[in-house]
């Protein structure tokens, strides 16, 4: 039989022990002791570093690959000011090489030229054929990497560029991982976007696309190529636990040697950014299967922002819309409310004479709705769209780059749990209310009365649990929505009630 409480009961002890979980073992402070030491050590391998002012990058003399690389945060957090996003310590190994068939450097690359934004180094081969690379931004997430192969004579072969990341399978740690899921992307012929766990690559695999990368919360780095596709291949780990993943593709012919370019790009999880990369790029900004709503709220999010310029009051102005616009619902949500009060007599009527005869009671009720032309569902139609909406707003506060380190009131990162629960509680107590508020179901009496009163004991207190584990800015719209849908039910009921309906 089932047993609200029960039910009540093991979904609270199994969130609890997920809060729990997330506040000790992966906690934020000590995220962002990792991530303020990760950004204190930044270059101390005596790697040479470009920047064009957002993005700061670390190439290794050793075999002329990209060992670090930082984005400029926003703002300065706690001491934070970078986040790292390519790196090789003991944290995380992640990062990225270009190479060409047939050429290994006996010697370290040297210098031969080193502006503030971009890096021109070279090495030759044991055969005496020079291998010069040039590092420099086009634009401020994308680093270029030009490969230019100087043949010592013209029986070198065939030759094929590698564009190449190489990770192990440790998480990120940048500070403000909650809710965050790392994981390979990329896109291919048969499947626009494609995500899954490094783990999960046992052999090699080879596919055609635009792109391949690796994604987290806010921030995704990946090689690609916006006008033609390339062979995206995967190689399971090596013996230090080491995946390969990137571009291989021929190298172009040109006098004396080959030449070979890559792209990659390094930055934030922003719609107008995203959209300009290569062919279906945008899907890694992830807004699950409600994306078409999701890009719809942060366009309109976006536009609101550039009246109040803070995310938070945006938030506010959305839900004001969305609830502007579904006013006709909540009209015929609180219609049916003050018709089910206006039907009570005639309900508990019915009820009292066929307390014996549920049978009987079913059909006199359906003849009474009938006759009164009242659906008792009309009340649930007003639910209906709300669900994709606020589960594309989870989505949007969880993914989208803009919520990052945002503040609002008493909130100080909207992508982020509130740490001081008011949010979460506020919402609780105000889903309690809006239930006292609703009249009491037709069936006063019996098993499913226990229940309903039950469900109104159970549901806020659990709704209360799930929030706190939600990003703040979600919570956030929650609250005023259900607030928002609160004071009209208030006013119009206390009318009915004075009119002696």
């Amino acid at each position: 039989m089932f047993n609200p409480r029960i039910v009540f009961a093991s979904l609270s002890v199994l969130l609890v022990i997920g809060l729990i979980f997330e506040w000790n073992s992966s906690s934020k402070n000590l995220k962002l002791q990792d991530s303020l030491a990760v950004q204190s050590t930044s270059g101390l391998g005596g790697y040479e570093k470009i920047s064009n002012g957002n993005l700061e990058i670390y190439i290794d003399l050793k075999d002329g690959s990209v060992k670090e690389a930082f984005l400029f945060e926003k703002q300065e957090r706690d001491g934070l000011f970078k986040t790292r996003l390519l790196s090789d310590d003991g944290l995380l190994k992640f990062y990225f090489k270009t190479s060409v068939s047939g050429f290994t450097n006996s010697r370290p690359f040297v210098v031969d030229g080193l502006e503030t934004d971009s890096l021109t180094i070279s090495s030759s081969d044991p055969n005496g054929n020079i291998l010069q690379k040039v590092f420099y931004f086009d634009g401020p997430n994308i680093l270029k990497v030009d490969d230019n192969l100087q043949l010592a004579s013209s029986s070198f072969g065939n030759i094929a560029a590698y564009k190449t990341f190489y990770r192990n399978k440790n998480k990120s740690i940048d500070y403000g991982v909650s809710f965050s899921r790392d994981h390979l992307a990329y896109s291919t012929t048969d499947d626009v976007f494609h995500d899954e766990q490094i783990t999960s690559i046992r052999n090699r695999e080879d596919y055609l696309g635009n792109w391949v990368g690796y994604s987290q919360k806010h921030f995704v780095v990946a090689v690609f190529d916006k006008n033609n596709q390339q062979k995206i291949s995967f190689y399971p780990p090596d013996e230090g636990g080491v995946y390969r993943f990137g571009f291989t593709e021929e190298a172009v012919p040109v006098q004396g040697g080959y030449s070979s370019s890559a792209s990659v790009f390094l930055g934030p999880k922003q719609k107008t950014i995203l959209e300009s990369v290569a062919p279906h790029f945008k899907y890694n900004l992830d807004l699950g299967f409600v994306y078409g709503i999701g890009e719809f709220l942060i366009v309109v999010l976006n536009f609101f922002y550039g009246l109040v310029g803070n995310w938070g009051f945006s938030i506010v102005l959305l839900t004001l819309l969305f609830k502007l616009l579904l006013s006709p619902l909540q009209i015929m949500q609180i219609n049916s409310m003050v018709k089910m009060r206006r039907l009570q007599p005639k309900i508990q009527e019915i009820q009292d004479m066929h307390k014996n005869d549920q049978q009987k009671l079913g059909m006199e009720m359906m003849q009474l709705y009938r006759k009164e032309k009242f659906n008792p569902l009309a009340g649930c139609f007003p639910m209906i769209p709300q669900i994709p909406i606020f589960l594309a707003m989870f989505w949007v506060t969880r993914e989208a780059f803009e919520f990052r380190g945002e503040a609002f009131l008493w909130i100080p990162d909207l992508a982020e749990s509130d740490p001081f629960m008011i949010a979460p509680v506020l919402m609780g107590a105000m889903m309690y209310l809006s239930q006292l508020m609703m009249p009491k179901p037709p069936q006063t009496q019996g098993m499913q009365a226990q229940i309903s009163r039950q469900m109104m004991i159970v549901f806020p207190p659990m709704l209360t649990l799930i929030f706190m584990f939600l990003p703040a800015g979600v919570v956030v719209y929650s609250a005023i929505n259900m607030a928002l849908s609160i004071i009209p039910q208030a006013i119009i009921l206390r009318r009915v009630e004075n009119n002696g309906a």
